[in-house]
């Protein structure tokens, strides 16, 4: 990653940061653009060219996408070519945005003190899982090379999501270890669903 890029990173971080402080102090009510333009030392143009609304910035960090080149390896049948572990690699490289187990989770508590203080966030953030939930969907069919909206393909992913939810419960909060423990756990979780819903013989 380029110096350009990473600036555009830090600084979009500290407009999320500084719009979640606020709103967690004052209300998102009595938030505003210019309060947390302040706060983050920008200038409201410059919230502008990152965020839309308020509500776009205390969102922002939630995945609403896959990552392109995780998900076009997946598709390709990569990067191992065992369905779970390929399955694994795209969820990891997908939803842990900033590749440190730690503050992901630090922003995920930050998230439930948000909804929990303004439950109309709820649904934005909601919407964003589904968005990323349906793209684990398209690429599953896509590398199965069946329709998109394939049933099979649908209810594997949401099954996915859950089970990667599940293993991030799992990991110990200071694990020294913990990109290397969620990997573990999740094909745990993988494994175990496998054994739940087996056909009967």
């Amino acid at each position: 990653m380029g110096l350009r890029e990473r600036k555009k990173l830090a600084t979009s971080r500290a407009l999320r940061e500084a719009a979640v402080r606020l709103t967690l102090e004052r209300g998102l009510e009595n938030v505003t653009v210019e309060a947390i333009s302040a706060e983050a030392e920008v200038s409201p143009r410059t919230f502008f060219n990152y965020f839309a609304t308020k509500e776009d910035a205390l969102l922002d960090g939630v995945p609403v996408s896959l990552d392109e080149e995780a998900r076009a390896a997946f598709v390709a049948g990569g990067p191992t070519g065992v369905f779970t572990e390929d399955l694994g690699s795209l969820l990891m490289a997908s939803l842990l945005v900033s590749g440190d187990l730690g503050r992901q989770r630090a922003d995920i508590a930050l998230r439930r003190q948000l909804v929990d203080r303004e439950p109309h966030l709820l649904p934005g953030l909601l919407g964003r899982f589904h968005d990323v939930e349906r793209s684990v969907a398209a690429a599953m069919a896509e590398r199965e090379g069946v329709p998109a909206d394939d049933t099979r393909s649908q209810v594997a992913a949401a099954a996915a999501m859950s089970a990667m939810r599940h293993a991030m419960r799992m990991v110990p909060e200071q694990a020294e270890d913990g990109i290397d423990a969620l990997r573990v756990h999740l094909e745990e979780a993988f494994r175990t669903l496998g054994e739940v819903f087996a056909p009967e013989h």
